[in-house]
């Protein structure tokens, strides 16, 4: 059966995502440009992620959910083998044990050491936000080959599951049938174990200039937000019985 997955940073949107039935939330550093309004995701800082995977957790926790819970590795945390254990053991203080990398054969080292230190690795190859633009990858026989090579040792040395991004959908498919984990899926078709997306463009909360070709909305809450604002200020204005506040609405 297929796995969803969706990126959630706060209370609301980890409790509606909880109560939809997911099957794994990452707490991902896309909330950078989605919550901060950053240029990229290379702005979020450890602090930052901690505050939001405590938001969620804390949701996690109060609804003694079992679902997938991941924390990614904010842009720096993988420069080096020190640098990674200190990040691995401050999320571990606020009860993340599995963590997604960007990053391939270079970090190999890094996603070693913190296997052995009982963690668990969610890999991310592909398009990478923190080094990358957003662009097709894997394009050529050349790339796509060094790229099995990087899962087949993923695979081999126990990464858990893997996000692999924007890269076409025949070789997403290769790349599942070697991978004994969940290839779980952004732009790369429907022929691997998992997908997932953005809880506020699944929604329709980001505007909607925003349009990759692997997106697709299941809501419009940013136009249905708008239209309520604006009611909002209307009621505030107005002179007459749907003015607000009523006087039921006041002490």
């Amino acid at each position: 059966m297929k796995k969803v997955w969706i990126t959630a940073y706060d209370v609301s949107s980890a409790t509606v995502s909880i109560e939809s039935g997911v099957d794994g939330i990452l707490v991902g550093d896309s909330l950078g440009m989605t919550v901060y309004g950053f240029d990229s995701t290379r702005e979020v800082t450890v602090e930052i992620m901690c505050r939001h995977f405590e938001a969620v957790y804390k949701i996690y926790k109060k609804n003694n959910s079992d679902i997938q819970l991941v924390l990614d590795f904010p842009f720096g945390t993988t420069d080096n083998i020190l640098i990674a254990v200190e990040t691995a053991e401050k999320f571990k203080n606020i009860g993340a044990n599995c963590f997604k990398l960007e990053g391939g054969k270079e970090i190999i080292s890094i996603i070693l050491e913190l296997i052995s230190r009982g963690f668990e690795i969610v890999g991310h190859l592909g398009l990478r936000p923190q080094t990358s633009e957003l662009q097709l990858h894997a394009r050529t026989e050349a790339e796509q080959n060094e790229l099995l090579e990087t899962i087949k040792i993923f695979d081999d040395i126990g990464v858990k599951n893997i996000v692999l991004e924007c890269v076409p959908a025949d070789f997403a498919q290769r790349a599942q049938k070697i991978f004994s984990g969940d290839i779980i899926g952004i732009g790369a078709g429907r022929n691997v174990n998992a997908q997932i997306l953005v809880f506020d463009d699944v929604i329709g909360k980001t505007h909607s200039d925003f349009q990759p070709k692997f997106l697709r909305r299941f809501g419009n809450i940013f136009e249905h937000s708008v239209n309520a604002v604006k009611n909002y200020k209307s009621a505030v204005l107005a002179d007459n019985e749907e003015s607000f506040p009523r006087d039921t609405e006041s002490y």
